[in-house]
């Protein structure tokens, strides 16, 4: 394994877990922990490798990279709001440049479109599957706050990434084209509510 790959990891591992315990609080429990890291591995992980292996298809180097501040802010603000509000922005791929630019006029904005709704999608695709699963289940069992948990989960990182402001994915795509926008944050939005 080389030093970035070993770095990434770790980068990755820091973000779970900070994550996990934000999305668990004020439970603190290892039921309420392992429920939450079910989510979050799925949820966090998943989209952060759909932007990295996007990015990669592309022609890109693309490896994640861990926010100390996205950290603690996820935890601050979910220990501040008593575990109602997450804050979950702890880091981002970084994408560095093709060795062969494109001589397409617009493509790398499409790309970088494509790359930031990819995490997002997978989130909803998730989310639909945790939640219809969550239906064949006893609604007081592990498994359903398992699911329903990882369901939510799932939802609010799609629905937070796709928020059309700032350095989030949801602006990249919305720049692009808002028509693209609307078929991932619109369920995404509906989506939330229901869960």
């Amino acid at each position: 394994m080389d030093r970035n790959s070993f770095r990434e990891i770790v980068h990755l591992v820091a973000s779970l877990l900070v994550l996990t315990i934000a999305f668990s609080y004020p439970s603190t429990g290892m039921e309420a922990l392992a429920i939450a890291a079910v989510g979050v591995g799925s949820g966090f992980l998943l989209h952060e490798l759909a932007h990295k292996f996007t990015a990669q298809r592309y022609g890109y180097v693309a490896d994640y990279e861990a926010s100390p501040m996205g950290l603690l802010l996820a935890i601050g603000l979910s220990v501040l709001t008593k575990g109602s509000f997450v804050f979950a922005a702890p880091g981002a791929v970084m994408i560095r440049g093709k060795w062969i630019h494109t001589a397409y006029e617009g493509e790398p904005e499409k790309e970088f479109a494509y790359i930031s709704i990819s995490g997002a999608v997978v989130n909803l695709a998730l989310a639909v599957l945790f939640y219809t699963a969550s239906f064949f289940t006893a609604q007081s069992g592990l498994a359903y706050a398992v699911l329903s948990k990882s369901a939510f989960i799932n939802v609010f990182l799609a629905g937070f990434n796709m928020i059309p402001f700032g350095p989030l994915d949801g602006a990249k795509v919305w720049r692009y084209n808002p028509l693209l926008w609307g078929l991932v944050g619109i369920p995404a939005i509906i989506l939330f509510f229901i869960i």
